[in-house]
């Protein structure tokens, strides 16, 4: 009796060293199969966040070029062609010419140089407007604003609830954001209404944009794709900026975060 009562102890002890080692071994497999697909999702989502730096770099790599073609362009097109009529006309001057010819060369040579210097001016805004040189940012967004408001196609507003501005060496990349926030809404999102507000907090600059369009697909913001989301998270990634979509019942509201 007592023989089977230790066998049977004995018994006991095995089956429960057994399952202890089959749950510790169940543990084990479990602990690195999740440890697994841990890493794989870890490798996938920088992956992801990987190619969206590239897919930012193309952008902005493109963006670049692309202006540089339009600068190119103007250039040869408007300021090339007025120069070589300029040159042109110098050629004429000679000292055998009769006064009212000769005057009448000078005439058109001083008309073409004319042009010249405000095409050359008209490029030179493009590149930074002369308002934001000279004023700086908030003075510039409010003659942007104030041209939209003043063409009566939208209903546009600015609030400036700023205690400190960002450095000049920002205030572009900030400006053409604004610009293609704005030109966005007017191209796609048929609203009636948009709604600029700068402000501070706890040392970043901040930029609330909205308007009361169509708003934006979840598809767009997920793949980052269309209506200059590219455009404007490359200028955002050299400001070591960022962009959130805030909810909102109708259209779309966006907060850009800036240090």
């Amino acid at each position: 009796m007592n023989e089977s009562e230790e066998a049977i102890a004995l018994r006991i002890i095995i089956i429960g060293m057994i399952v202890i080692f089959l749950l510790s071994l169940s543990v084990i497999i479990f602990f690195i199969i999740y440890q697994r697909r841990l890493l794989a999702q870890q490798k996938k989502h920088q992956k992801i966040e990987s190619d969206y730096q590239k897919q930012l770099l193309k952008t902005s790599i493109i963006s670049q070029e692309e202006e540089r073609s339009r600068i190119a362009k103007e250039l040869h097109d408007d300021v090339g062609a007025m120069l070589t009529t300029t040159k042109l006309y110098f050629g004429q001057i000679n000292t055998a010419l009769p006064p009212d010819e000769l005057s009448e060369i000078t005439e058109k040579v001083s008309g073409f140089l004319d042009d010249t210097l405000q095409s050359i001016r008209s490029i030179s805004k493009d590149l930074r407007p002369v308002i934001l040189e000279k004023l700086g940012l908030i003075e510039a967004i409010q003659s942007l604003v104030q041209t939209i408001q003043d063409s009566g196609k939208i209903k546009i507003s600015f609030d400036n609830n700023t205690s400190e501005t960002i450095p000049r060496s920002k205030e572009l990349n900030v400006y053409r954001i604004i610009q293609e926030l704005i030109t966005n809404t007017l191209k796609h999102a048929e609203a009636s209404t948009i709604h600029i507000e700068l402000k501070n907090d706890n040392g970043v600059f901040l930029i609330i944009y909205e308007d009361d369009g169509k708003g934006l697909e979840k598809e767009n913001l997920t793949l980052r794709k269309g209506l200059g989301l590219n455009n404007i998270e490359s200028r955002l990634s050299v400001l070591s900026g960022t962009i959130d979509f805030l909810e909102k019942e109708n259209g779309m509201k966006v907060q850009l975060t800036i240090p």
